[in-house]
């Protein structure tokens, strides 16, 4: 039996974390091509011209921090999307064989999903703040806030990769889940100006919080009380997403 030592399980989980993010990043073109989508909508939705005839830079402000939250998502999504190949080629078991817990798995997975997540974020902001002169108040709340969405957004993609059968599956129903929180998440229109019931819909996706406190954050007109309600909403989805995620693996490694 396996006794639980909690610095070697980190250790084993920061190894699995390790592992994980260098096999994304060995693949040059998976990297630039999970960048190219969000720089792509970036682009196309920033041309809306404003009454002088120039970009309509309150739109602009209004966009940028909406994309940042969905390169999150994405980023951290597609990481899990490896939980699913390693359950397919019986990575899990030759892990489980060796000297490490299940549960330094589960936190390895976990890691690497919302490191990518924040990685692929900040580059999506470095890129936006320089083409669009985007300025941000407070880059230690930034940080802060993307970290808990990519979280937030791993533990969404741990529950798909712990129910999905094999690798396509996998990737429909992330799609599934993704683009319409992609549209309905406060990115690209305001939630205040959907349609009804829609506003519903949206408050119930955790995007809509990450862009809404990201855009409060970069503007420095903060709403302390909404920010914190953000936050605390973004920290719930986090802690129930991931316990979710955890118990769907545990039970397929310890069947």
């Amino acid at each position: 039996m396996k006794t639980f030592k909690p610095v070697t399980s980190l250790m084993h989980s920061v190894y699995i974390a390790e592992n994980d993010l260098r096999q994304s990043f060995k693949s040059v073109r998976h990297v630039v091509w999970s960048l190219l989508f969000p720089i792509f909508m970036m682009f196309t939705f920033s041309f809306r011209y404003g009454a002088t005839g120039g970009l309509d830079i309150n739109f602009v402000s209004f966009l940028i921090p909406g994309i940042v939250g969905m390169t999150a998502m994405f980023g951290s999504i597609n990481e899990t999307m490896s939980i699913v190949w390693d359950k397919s080629l019986g990575v899990f078991d030759r892990i489980l064989a060796a000297p490490v817990s299940s549960t330094s798995i589960i936190v390895g997975k976990t890691m690497a999903g919302a490191v990518m997540g924040v990685i692929s974020a900040l580059v999506l902001l470095i890129i936006g703040s320089t083409l669009f002169h985007v300025p941000f108040a407070n880059i230690s709340a930034i940080l802060l806030i993307i970290l808990l969405a990519s979280f937030s957004f791993t533990g969404i993609g741990t529950i798909i990769s712990g129910l999905a059968s094999e690798p396509r599956e996998a990737m429909m129903l992330s799609n599934l889940l993704r683009f319409p929180m992609m549209f309905l998440g406060g990115v690209f229109f305001s939630v205040e100006a959907m349609p009804m019931p829609l506003p519903y819909v949206a408050r119930a996706l955790p995007l809509t919080y990450a862009t809404e406190a990201l855009r409060a954050v970069m503007s420095g007109n903060m709403d302390i009380t909404i920010l914190l309600f953000d936050v605390v909403v973004l920290l719930a989805y986090t802690v129930g997403t991931i316990v979710i995620g955890s118990k769907i693996l545990m039970r397929l490694m310890t069947r």
